[in-house]
């Protein structure tokens, strides 16, 4: 989680719950409703550089970008989320009455309405709307945590079905894009090393480096040094496609600035 950001605390009623199930299933569910909270906090830090800063055409679209991704992978931790809270359900009940919503789907409005109130108080200092709406926000969790605790007991007693937590969402395709970044003519040739921790990448390229002259860089450091050229906080929130692109685009950069290297070697992170 964001230390910049408040955690999410679950109301008492699901918690007592949660702690039923066995403990890879309660593990697993604590990672992704986590995950779902830390999502949520990115998302809604990317949408106000968008809306706060003034920003290129080309980081609008970065940006852009970097809340679809968010915004599939939040979709996709919520159905992770009602996959495990799904077992709360009496499966026995098929005449009970069908909720409109998953359970997943009240945790993470539960977790949008948290992060809307410590917003809403870090900016009540000089924000009279922000500190006026505080209390009212503050009302609004209590109600939602009610509401949420309430619906665990009906799912749990068979008083109330779920909705088939499958949300089919579409954030668009990358291969619609078109690839319009090219390699420098200055990139003549690129070994990349891949492979698990310790197993032996950077040993392999500093071999190639000093028998070859070749010029030794990192993936990460090249994504990282491309983001803030971009005005971007996390380049690996976006697409591969994307990430691909960045990356081409910072090897450029740098071969067109080294005219004398002959050979790159660029170890994965």
């Amino acid at each position: 989680m964001n230390q910049n950001s408040p955690p999410l605390v679950l109301p008492p009623g699901l918690a007592r719950a949660m702690a039923t199930f066995r403990d890879k299933d309660r593990r697993r569910l604590d990672d992704t409703v986590t995950r779902l909270h830390t999502v949520n906090s990115r998302l809604w830090d990317t949408e106000d550089r968008v809306r706060g800063s003034l920003l290129s055409s080309a980081q609008v679209a970065d940006c852009k970008r970097e809340i679809d991704q968010l915004n599939a992978e939040r979709n996709l931790l919520a159905e992770r989320a009602d996959e495990v809270l799904g077992a709360l359900a009496d499966s026995g009940r098929a005449d009970a009455p069908l909720h409109t919503e998953t359970l997943a789907s009240v945790v993470d409005r539960l977790s949008v309405l948290t992060l809307r109130i410590w917003h809403s108080e870090r900016s009540s200092a000089r924000d009279e709307l922000a500190r006026r709406r505080v209390p009212a926000l503050h009302g609004q969790r209590e109600e939602l945590c009610a509401a949420l605790d309430s619906l665990v007991s009906d799912v749990v007693a068979g008083r109330k079905r779920l909705p088939v937590p499958a949300r089919y969402k579409f954030y668009g395709r990358d291969d619609t894009v078109t690839m319009e970044i090219k390699p420098s003519r200055h990139l003549v040739r690129v070994i990349a090393f891949g492979g698990l921790s310790e197993c032996g990448k950077s040993t392999s390229a500093e071999f190639v480096r000093r028998t070859c002259g070749a010029q030794r860089l990192k993936i990460g450091f090249l994504l990282r040094q491309a983001a803030h050229r971009q005005g971007l906080a996390d380049p690996y929130a976006l697409s591969a496609r994307r990430q691909a692109e960045l990356l081409l685009g910072e090897l450029n950069r740098f071969a067109e600035a080294h005219l004398d290297t002959r050979l790159f070697n660029r170890v994965r992170p």
